[in-house]
């Protein structure tokens, strides 16, 4: 009789199951990765609330041991039963363009912007064999296309479980951005993205720092400050535009990353106010975007550059990793909470700012000891069980 594994699937938007599944033999090209530690990132929260495929296991920010290894993917990766490792949520080609650069999030096969076939970490159905694509589960089954970091024995779980969020940070305002020594930037929203920003910009030498932030998020912003932020602003009290120029002597920002879930349409416009005259950089999330007049003189005179906030490189993931295990950074303190596999209802909602007070970067833990449900209780729908 084969092995069985306890999930929680997502099967309707806001509400999740457990389930159990078989455990899946591998092929000599896969592996089987046992989960210490689930991250919950910010797009889950989106997703959990929209649920536009068939019942899946969410969960792509993953950290864990390598229980079965096959000979071939071994061998491609170098890694062996037992080594700790991290996955990409991107399941890529491995032989286009973009892969042979380290630039999976641009591969065909996983780009599931412009691909309905894409395969990902985190949002496959359960439907695809052998149903094991996501972290919110004991086991999860890595196939030949898996992108693989090596994490260090000694950083613990829910650090290392960092890896993809803070690899956005370095991504977004250092390599895209291009933040640094004699450079200016703002980072709007004081969530674990934005926070990760802080912190590659703090390592890269800008000179200002700012976050803006809501009321609400006194909390993150007070740990803005603690992570390298030199000014906060909060935005329903001040007023942005008049702060950044307080704050860098009239002369405005070189860079502006945008890490909200606000309209992007009004964060672009704001953004291209707070840049300098000549030469800024803002990074923006896609989403919803009214913008019936875009200033495209003033973008032009400023010669503005825009690129879109859309994942990290492999680069900036393993520069991410790095950072982690220096332990020069006070990283326990965006690690507020953990739940185990009867909590993810809470876990993603506590992330989205509904459910556990300030609740920064969240991870799920499928190996603790359900405290409201068993796996005898498998198939039933819960929606609690923090530790």
């Amino acid at each position: 009789m084969a092995e069985k594994v306890l999930a929680a699937v997502q099967i309707a938007p806001e509400q999740m199951e457990l389930r159990e599944f078989d455990l899946p033999e591998i092929g000599p090209d896969a592996a089987l990765l046992k989960i210490e530690a689930a991250g919950v990132c910010g797009s889950d929260v989106g997703g959990y609330k929209r649920y536009k495929k068939a019942p899946c296991i969410m969960g792509h920010e993953n950290v864990g041991f390598l229980a079965k290894v096959g000979e071939a993917f071994g061998r491609r990766w170098g890694v062996k039963e037992g080594d700790r490792v991290a996955n990409e949520e991107y399941l890529s080609c491995g032989h286009c363009e973009w892969c042979l650069i380290g630039e999976f999030r641009h591969c065909w096969a996983t780009d599931n912007f412009s691909n309905p076939e894409a395969l990902r970490f985190g949002s496959t159905p359960i439907d695809v064999a052998p149903a094991l694509w996501g972290g919110y589960s004991q086991y999860m089954y890595l196939p030949p296309t898996t992108v693989l970091h090596k994490m260090p024995s000694h950083i613990p779980p829910d650090q290392s479980a960092l890896g993809l969020p803070l690899g956005n940070g370095v991504q977004w305002a250092v390599v895209t951005g291009e933040t640094g020594p004699g450079k200016a930037i703002v980072i709007m929203g004081p969530g674990q993205q934005g926070l990760g920003s802080v912190l590659a910009s703090k390592a890269a030498g800008a000179d200002v720092i700012i976050v803006t932030g809501l009321a609400r998020d006194a909390h993150r912003m007070e740990v803005a400050r603690k992570l390298g932020a030199d000014y906060t602003i909060n935005v329903d009290e001040e007023d942005v535009r008049e702060k950044v120029k307080e704050y860098t002597g009239g002369e405005g920002v070189d860079t502006v990353v945008d890490t909200t879930s606000a309209r992007a349409g009004e964060m672009v416009l704001l953004a291209i106010d707070l840049v300098k005259r000549k030469d800024g950089r803002i990074v923006v999330q896609s989403g919803p975007a009214i913008m019936p007049e875009f200033p495209i003189e003033k973008f032009a005179r400023k010669f503005i550059t825009m690129r879109p906030a859309r994942g990290h490189s492999y680069q900036s993931v393993e520069l991410a990793i790095e950072r982690i295990a220096s332990g020069k950074y006070p990283l326990d303190l965006l690690c507020t909470h953990e739940f185990d596999l009867t909590g993810v209802d809470m876990a993603i909602k506590s992330t989205g700012g509904v459910g556990a007070p300030n609740a920064i970067h969240v991870t799920v833990r499928p190996w603790e000891t359900p405290s409201s449900a068993t796996p005898a209780a498998a198939g039933q729908t819960v929606t609690a069980g923090s530790r």
